[in-house]
């Protein structure tokens, strides 16, 4: 009956903001992991129906991604996380759009959560590269990418802006963020064949979401109430913007934290 309940307002929620509800076919499941070879439609369809499916997950159990103990301690302070990757730094009037939305959610949940990520870091991650998730030798594996990367990021240099719609916050698992979606199927084309230019590095098989941290959960067990209320103000703060992706400003950088990077 609860559960019945929840799916209903879930479900009525979520359909207000995103339109209609998404049917995936798992006969297709192949087609969906990287975003690769998609029709554009798919793509943002596969998007809407993960945001939904990460936020219902709060109301089920408490099931962080590994990576949150290794990120985070228990003060909410970033712990040495070090890393590489490709990401588009933010322009300054986006920024503002991504401090204010920040600023709304930590107001309501803020001291459930580890402290807020810098406005001056704000970005969207292209394609992740090294870190201890991937390899145990982050330096060999950081030395290499740097001796290829900017032969590929060169190639960007008369490529065009991308636009993105925003779709709203999601439960990234260790962090919440705002999840995009390309404005059309030129941007997505465009995007897509550009993160796939950084697989000579590094392999990505995951499904791309496109978003933006805004900051990390703490490395606790959240009760059941905390988790609603979690869920509750992921579903009511409303979003409603774009942002635009420089080309100029897609960096290679590394990274000594969740809040610390570096552009090489």
């Amino acid at each position: 009956m609860i559960i019945a309940y929840i799916n209903s307002i879930l479900k009525l929620r979520l359909t207000r903001k995103n339109g209609n509800n998404i049917h995936y076919n798992r006969k297709n499941e192949k087609n969906f992991l990287r975003g690769d070879f998609m029709e554009f439609k798919k793509y943002v369809e596969k998007l809407n129906q993960i945001r939904d499916e990460t936020i219902k997950t709060l109301l089920d159990k408490w099931n962080p991604k590994n990576e949150l103990y290794l990120k985070v301690d228990k003060n909410g302070k970033y712990k040495d996380f070090k890393g590489d990757t490709i990401v588009f730094f933010l322009n300054d009037a986006d920024k503002r759009k991504i401090t204010k939305i920040q600023n709304e959610l930590y107001s309501k949940i803020g001291k459930y959560l580890a402290k807020p990520l810098s406005e001056k870091y704000f970005h969207l991650t292209l394609h992740d590269l090294c870190n201890f998730n991937i390899t145990n030798d982050v330096e060999k594996c950081m030395k290499n990418n740097e001796n290829k990367v900017m032969k590929i990021l060169n190639t960007f240099k008369n490529e065009k802006n991308l636009k993105m719609k925003s779709i709203g916050l999601y439960n990234g698992g260790s962090a919440i963020g705002i999840m995009f979606k390309p404005i059309d199927e030129e941007s997505f084309l465009i995007l897509i064949k550009a993160r796939q230019k950084f697989d000579q590095l590094i392999k990505q098989d995951d499904f791309y979401i496109p978003h933006v941290t805004l900051g990390y959960y703490l490395p606790i067990d959240y009760s059941e109430s905390l988790r609603k209320k979690i869920f509750n103000t992921l579903i009511d703060i409303d979003i409603n913007f774009e942002i635009e992706l420089d080309f100029h400003n897609l960096k290679y950088t590394h990274f000594t934290n969740m809040d610390n990077y570096i552009i090489k």
